[in-house]
């Protein structure tokens, strides 16, 4: 037998693969590899995109539930903690802001006059700043910038002293507004309030300090809430953006700035404007209209029962006005030619969207509840 006859031909079905079917299977699988990989970062922009919406959409919302709530409480006195000293002077303590001085004046007093306390900024429940940072060193309202947001200042009194242990004696910082050793904050009238041991009330007032102890009369407390520039790491970038910040007068302004003055507290803002709603007579404490921080100071005092007050004194509702941005792009198509997409900003002026972001208005009117009473 020769070796010829010894060779057989390989059965057809154990065949290896040729070379054009090698290729094909390597490009159908790579043509379902590229396939997948796009379904998979398309996904993942979606998801990216969404979440981006709606982290905007919870700032917006979280804005306004924030600012509603110290809004409500502007210009809050406890209506039944009753003077130091029973003189008609400081009859309005028990039912009014800001609480009077006495004749004479007493140690605990916080108006003091004399010493020209308190700015006009804190002597209503309710002030303002238009375009402009609240100074924190001077108590005025500062440089009128393009590009600012409003600065809305808060003013309130703590109720610690209603009960049996130590109540919210902090500003929207969390510092403490009765203050450390020789740090009172901006109200240095705090200093001598809190004081609630070693005296005999309310001739000879307090002068010993226990912190286990609520203060011997209310605590001022002032929050100023505006719009500050911060940078924020997103996807391993910085990127621009304005956050809702506020100072508070349990930080001592001295040796501070404005930079330092102003916390951060939740970024994603575009703008943010503030309306004051002022009544005009003793017929209805409902808003006649809403005027600017400046048109309020601006208003001429009105005789209502009797008294004769201003602007600020008259203010019994605001409205809030936040502009979100989403943050890192990506998270709106481009506009067609000639259908551009648009938004409201708080002038209610009309204006294109930015690329590849979305800013959506968020507005809302908040009444201030210690003003709204029937007495005056």
């Amino acid at each position: 037998m020769t070796p010829k006859k010894l060779l057989k031909r390989a059965p057809h079905g154990q065949a290896g693969l040729t070379m054009v079917e090698l290729l094909v299977a390597l490009a159908i699988s790579l043509v379902l590899v590229l396939a997948a990989t796009y379904v998979y970062l398309a996904t993942r922009q979606s998801d990216r995109a969404l979440e981006r919406s709606s982290d905007a959409q919870e700032t917006g919302v979280y804005v306004l539930q924030l600012l509603g709530r110290e809004i409500a409480n502007a210009g809050f006195y406890p209506a039944s903690r009753s003077p130091m000293v029973v003189h008609v002077s400081q009859t309005g303590m028990i039912d009014t802001y800001p609480p009077l001085q006495a004749d004479p004046r007493m140690a605990t007093d916080w108006m003091n006059t004399a010493a020209g306390w308190p700015p006009t900024a804190f002597m209503t429940g309710i002030f303002g700043c238009d375009s402009a940072l609240f100074d924190t060193a001077s108590s005025t309202c500062g440089t009128v910038t393009a590009g600012t947001g409003d600065t809305i200042v808060i003013n309130s009194f703590t109720s610690d002293s209603m009960a049996n242990v130590v109540g919210s004696r902090f500003d929207c910082t969390g510092a403490n507004v009765a203050g450390t050793g020789a740090s009172l904050g901006d109200d240095v009238s705090n200093g001598v309030r809190k004081l609630n041991t070693g005296g005999n009330p309310p001739l000879t007032p307090h002068t010993g300090l226990n912190e286990n102890l609520p203060p011997q009369l209310p605590l001022f407390v002032s929050n100023r809430y505006t719009m500050r520039p911060v940078k924020i790491a997103l996807d391993q970038s910085d990127i621009s953006s304005f956050s809702l910040s506020c100072s508070g007068n349990g930080r001592s302004p001295h040796g501070k700035t404005d930079t330092t003055a102003y916390q951060p507290i939740v970024s994603g803002l575009s703008d943010l404007r503030f309306a004051y709603g002022v009544y005009m007579n003793d017929q209805s404490l409902a808003p006649a209209r809403f005027y600017t921080a400046t048109e309020v100071g601006a208003l001429a005092p009105i005789v209502v029962n009797g008294q004769s007050l201003n602007g600020w004194q008259r203010v019994t509702a605001v409205r809030v006005c936040v502009l979100t941005q989403t943050l890192g792009g990506g998270t709106r198509l481009a506009d067609k030619a000639g259908a551009a997409r648009t938004y409201l900003d708080c002038s209610d002026t009309p204006k294109n969207q930015p690329t590849g972001s979305t800013i959506t208005r968020y507005t809302q009117v908040f009444g201030l509840r210690n003003a709204l009473k029937q007495t005056f």
